[in-house]
C-alpha cells in the first residue's frame, strides 16, 4: 500500500505566526507570573488548542474573561472587541492573519467609500463576524449563488471573500452579483495558500483509492477540504487525529492519501500517515509481507519527510509571491510553510512599500538566510539571490571590458548609485569629461558605463561614464579623420566661442571656424551669428592631419549674396542700406550682408564738396538709387543724391 501526503498541507503561514506569538507571550507570562488567554480557540483545531493550555494559555469568549495579556486570534476580530480590551487595560496582541486583516482593511475602505459590502462566506463564522465589525455592521453576508440572487439592487457594492472560501464557488457568485450592482468592486481576498492547498487536495484524491482529510470539526477551511476531495473520491474520511482511523477502510486498497487543514500541526499528520502503516502491518500474516508493510511505512515517511524537507543557509530556491504586506512579503518555495522576505531583504533599491518591487503571483529567486524555530518559518532575501546573479553578469562584462546600461536610483554624497543588478558606485569625477555641478539631472535616467574596479570581497563595484565617453570619442575620432576630405559639406555643433571664432564639434575631431569665414557680411563677434549649443552644416576649407586641425568655413556653406544679387538689385531702383565706412573717394553702403554698394563722392550730394562726411557717417540709414551692378567683380555703384531728387520731386 502507497500512502501520500498532498503537497500543500497543515499549517499556513497564518496559524503558523499566531502560535509563535502566543507560545513567545506565554513563556513571558511563566517568567512574569503573569496570565495570557485567546479571545476564543486560537486556531480551529482542539489538540493544538490542549497543547497551549498545558503552556498556560487560556480561552476566553470576551476581553472582561481575560487578564494580564489577551491574544486576538487568527480569525480577527471587530474593531468594537478590539476597544472593549483597550478598556479593560490588556496587553493586547494581534495574532489576526495577515489575510484576514486585507479583508477587514477593505470592508472599512469600502464602506467609507460608499459602497455596499457584501462578504461572501458562513455568515456564523468569526472571521465573518470580524469583517462584519469593520464595516460598521452594515455589510451583508451570502454563501451560495442563491443568496446572491436574493440580493436587491446596489448602485455600488463591493465583494470581498472569507479568506478560505472555495475560489470556483467565489467566481460563480461574483458573476451573479454583477447583474445585482451598477458599480462592483471585486476584491480577492481568499488566502493563496488555501487556494494551493485545495487543489493539491483534489489533485491528490483524484488519484488515489482512500482520501484522508485530517483537521479539525469546526474548521471551515478543513469542511471544504473533505468536499473537494469526496467529490474526486467517494471513499474521503474526515478525521482529527489517527486515533480515530478504522482498518476497514483500508481492505484492499492500494493507494491512500493524506490532506489536512490549515490548522493541522505536522506532528497530527505524521501519526495519520504512520498509523495508516502500522494498519496495513497489522493486517499481514507473512513476514516477507511484514517487510513489505515496513518498507511501505519507510517509504510514506520519506513522503512526508520530502514534503517537509529543510532548505538551508546559502541555498539560492525558485518560489512564488503569495502575499505582500505593508512591510514584508510571504514567499511559497514548496516547503510547509511560506517564507518571509522583509523590506530591506526585497531589493537593492531604496523602496517604500513592497508592491514597488512584486505583486501576488510573481515567481521570483529568493536566497535562504535561514531556518527558525521548531516549526521551521523561512527567512529569505530576494536582494540577495538577485545580487547573487547579478555578479556573475558583473564579472563577466568587467573581464570582457563591456559597456552596461543602467539606471540612476540615488544621488549621494561624491557620486551616483546605478542599478546593475546590485549597487554600483559612480564617482562624480567619472560623470562626465569635465565638472558637473548638478548631479540631480542624471536620476532617473540609463546612463552607458564601464566598471573600472570590482572587488567581491568588498561588495564595490566602482563605474565610469567618463570611460565610455572617451572611448566612444576615440573610436568616432578615428572614422571621422577616415572621411574627412577638404571641400566637404559636414554636420556639426557650435562647441565654444572665442574673440577669433567658433569651435565645432564635428562628432568627435573639433574644427574652427574663423571669424572672417562666419559670415558673407561684415562681424563685430562670433555671438553675432552664431550661439553654444546650434547645430550648423560647415564646409571644410583645410585639413593638418599631423597636427589634428581643421579649418571650417560657415558662411561657405550659405549661399553667396552675389549670385543673386543682379535679381534683387536692378539699375534704376531706390533702396535703404546702411553707411558702414568712408573713404576720400566715397562711402559704402551695406544693402544686406555680404552685398556693399559705393556711392562714389561725386554721387553724394548736387555740390561740390571736399570730404564724404560732409554728407554721411558710418551707421547711418540712407536712400540710393542703383546705378549699375556687376556681380561678376561684385560691384554696384549707388547714388544718393539721384534718390534725393527723386524724392524731393
Amino acid at each position: 500500500m502507497e500512502v501520500h501526503i498532498a503537497a500543500q498541507a497543515g499549517f499556513c503561514f497564518g496559524v503558523k505566526r499566531a502560535i509563535d506569538l502566543t507560545e513567545e507571550a506565554a513563556a513571558k507570562s511563566r517568567a512574569s507570573r503573569s496570565t495570557v488567554a485567546t479571545l476564543g480557540p486560537l486556531i480551529h483545531n482542539a489538540q493544538v488548542v490542549a497543547r497551549l493550555r498545558e503552556q498556560g494559555v487560556e480561552v476566553v469568549d470576551s476581553p472582561e474573561q481575560a487578564r494580564g495579556t489577551l491574544v486576538v486570534r487568527t480569525h480577527g476580530a471587530g474593531p468594537e472587541m478590539i476597544d472593549r480590551a483597550n478598556s479593560q487595560g490588556l496587553g493586547l496582541i494581534d495574532a489576526t492573519c495577515p489575510y484576514v486583516t486585507a479583508s477587514q482593511r477593505w470592508a472599512k475602505r469600502l464602506t467609507e467609500d460608499g459602497y455596499q459590502v457584501i462578504v461572501v462566506g458562513e455568515a456564523d463564522h468569526p472571521e465573518i463576524k470580524g469583517i462584519l465589525g469593520w464595516s460598521g455592521d452594515r455589510a451583508v453576508v451570502v454563501e451560495t449563488p442563491e443568496d446572491a440572487d436574493g440580493l436587491p439592487y446596489y448602485p455600488r457594492a463591493g465583494v470581498i471573500a472569507q479568506t478560505t472560501f472555495e475560489p470556483g464557488i467565489y467566481d460563480r457568485i461574483v458573476e451573479v452579483l454583477k447583474t445585482k450592482a451598477g458599480e462592483l468592486k471585486v476584491i480577492q481576498t481568499i488566502c493563496r495558500a488555501t487556494e494551493d492547498r485545495q487543489a493539491a487536495a483534489r489533485d491528490l484524491a483524484s488519484r488515489v483509492d482512500v482520501m484522508l482529510v485530517v483537521g479539525g470539526r469546526n474548521s471551515g477551511n478543513t469542511a471544504r477540504l473533505f468536499k473537494i476531495c469526496r467529490e474526486a473520491c467517494p471513499q474521503t474520511y474526515w478525521i482529527e487525529t489517527a486515533g480515530e482511523l478504522k482498518p476497514d477502510w483500508f481492505e484492499g486498497m492500494e493507494v491512500i492519501g493524506i490532506t489536512a487543514g490549515a490548522s493541522t500541526p505536522d506532528w497530527i499528520i505524521k501519526e495519520v500517515a504512520t498509523q495508516v502503516s502500522e494498519i496495513e502491518s497489522k493486517d499481514e500474516n507473512q513476514e516477507p509481507a511484514a517487510a513489505e508493510a515496513t518498507e511501505t511505512m519507510t517509504e510514506a515517511e520519506k513522503d512526508f519527510a520530502q514534503a517537509l524537507t529543510v532548505p538551508h543557509h546559502g541555498d539560492i530556491i525558485k518560489g512564488k509571491v503569495v502575499q505582500v504586506n505593508s512591510d514584508s512579503v510571504m514567499v511559497d518555495v514548496g516547503y510547509k510553510s511560506e517564507g518571509v522576505i522583509p523590506l530591506n531583504e526585497l531589493s537593492h533599491r531604496p523602496v517604500a512599500s513592497p508592491d514597488q518591487v512584486v505583486k501576488p503571483g510573481d515567481e521570483i529567486m529568493v536566497y535562504v538566510l535561514g531556518v527558525d524555530g521548531q516549526e521551521g518559518s523561512l527567512r529569505l532575501s530576494k536582494r540577495r539571490a538577485d545580487e547573487g546573479q547579478a555578479w556573475g553578469r558583473v564579472k563577466e562584462a568587467f573581464e570582457n571590458q563591456e559597456f552596461l546600461e543602467a539606471e540612476v536610483v540615488e544621488v549621494v554624497k561624491g557620486g551616483l548609485v546605478l542599478d546593475i543588478g546590485l549597487r554600483g558606485f559612480m564617482p562624480a569625477s567619472q560623470v562626465d569629461r569635465g565638472y558637473v555641478a548638478d548631479l540631480g539631472q542624471y536620476l532617473g535616467q540609463q546612463m552607458r558605463a564601464k566598471i573600472i574596479e570590482l572587488d567581491r570581497h568588498k561588495n564595490r563595484v566602482i563605474l565610469s561614464r567618463k570611460a565610455v565617453i572617451e572611448a566612444e570619442r576615440h573610436k568616432a575620432r578615428e572614422s571621422i579623420w577616415s572621411e574627412l576630405e577638404e571641400g566637404q559639406i559636414r554636420p556639426g555643433t557650435v562647441k565654444s566661442l572665442t574673440e577669433f571664432g567658433a569651435f565645432v564639434d564635428l562628432g568627435g575631431v573639433d574644427g574652427l571656424i574663423h571669424i572672417s569665414e562666419l559670415s558673407w557680411g561684415r562681424v563685430k563677434h562670433p555671438s553675432d551669428v552664431l550661439k553654444v549649443g546650434d547645430k550648423v552644416e560647415v564646409k571644410v576649407l583645410r585639413l593638418d592631419r599631423e597636427k589634428g586641425k581643421v579649418s571650417l568655413g560657415y558662411k561657405q556653406a550659405q549661399p553667396d549674396p552675389w549670385s543673386v544679387a543682379a535679381q534683387k538689385f536692378q539699375e534704376g531702383s531706390v533702396v535703404t542700406g546702411k553707411v558702414v565706412r568712408l573713404t576720400a573717394f566715397g562711402a559704402f553702403v551695406e544693402l544686406e550682408p555680404g552685398i556693399d554698394g559705393l556711392i562714389h563722392i561725386s554721387q553724394l550730394a548736387d555740390r561740390r564738396i571736399a570730404k564724404p562726411d560732409e554728407v554721411v557717417n558710418p551707421g547711418q540709414e540712407v536712400k540710393v538709387r542703383i546705378l549699375s551692378v556687376n556681380p561678376g567683380e561684385k560691384r554696384i555703384s549707388l547714388s544718393l543724391k539721384d534718390a534725393e531728387q527723386e524724392a524731393g520731386e
